[in-house]
């Protein structure tokens, strides 16, 4: 995996990969990652992983998790924390790429676009949304998936059934937009099935595109503080999840990155 990755970044003019925590992510910035897959053939499908902090600490501890990461086409770090590993371990260029920012760019460009997540109530006004401000966007489709647990995501018939119909309408890219590690299984399981297009993680963006006002500031994500933004707004929900993040997080980070 590392000498196809190396080749492609190289013929990119982009620094090689990085490894941290037994994970290869990509250095690059959003506005080359966004004209990378832009330019990138669609056939064979690919995926692309955008983990954040928690999607670490849970690969960390699965050795699936790892591999899924480890084998997609790119694999963005998604969150200032893994920034600052990578600067603690002296390597540079590594910044973070935000799934929202990301989505954002490429419904600028020509590529066709299925949405594959959210809530199938609110779905509609999602998209209504994003024609709104972006009128020359190509969206071909969207759909929910069914709530499903982790162990559900291999062999799904529904999910198997989805892809079927989404290759009828030949998207270039797929947004994956369901909690992980779920969305990442599901691309590294399912975009074989694809007969073309990227399949590309991006979590609660959809939510973000729905009401723009669930994101936090862009000054509070800078400073690295945008988990804490979230726990405020949602403590019930996001507080286990983030303090086993922390737990975790802190402990390979000064195993790992500090000599």
């Amino acid at each position: 995996m590392w000498p196809e990755r190396l080749k492609k970044f190289i013929h990119h003019c982009m620094p090689d990969p990085v490894q941290l925590f037994g994970i290869t992510f990509e250095r690059s910035t959003l506005k080359v990652c966004a004209d990378f897959i832009h330019r990138t053939d669609k056939v064979p499908a690919k995926y692309i992983c955008l983990p954040d902090m928690y999607m670490v600490c849970r690969a960390h501890q699965d050795t699936m998790l790892t591999k899924i990461l480890n084998s997609s086409f790119l694999t963005l770090p998604d969150g200032k924390p893994l920034q600052l590993a990578a600067l603690l371990k002296g390597i540079k260029g590594v910044h973070t790429i935000s799934g929202y920012w990301l989505v954002r760019e490429l419904l600028k460009t020509n590529l066709t676009h299925y949405f594959y997540g959210g809530d199938p109530n609110k779905l509609p006004q999602m998209i209504h949304n994003i024609k709104l401000e972006f009128p020359f966007s190509n969206i071909v489709g969207y759909k929910a998936p069914p709530m499903l647990a982790d162990n559900q995501i291999l062999n799904n018939q529904f999910i198997a059934h989805d892809i079927s119909d989404i290759n009828k309408l030949k998207p270039d890219i797929v947004w994956v937009g369901i909690s992980s590690p779920k969305q990442d299984m599901l691309v590294f399981y399912f975009h074989r099935n694809l007969e073309q297009g990227i399949m590309i993680t991006v979590g609660g963006v959809f939510d973000y595109l729905l009401d723009p006002g669930k994101k936090s500031p862009e000054w509070i994500k800078r400073i690295g503080l945008r988990w804490l933004y979230r726990i405020f707004k949602e403590p019930r929900r996001l507080w286990p999840k983030y303090w086993y993040t922390v737990k975790i997080f802190s402990g390979i980070l000064i195993k790992r990155c500090i000599p």
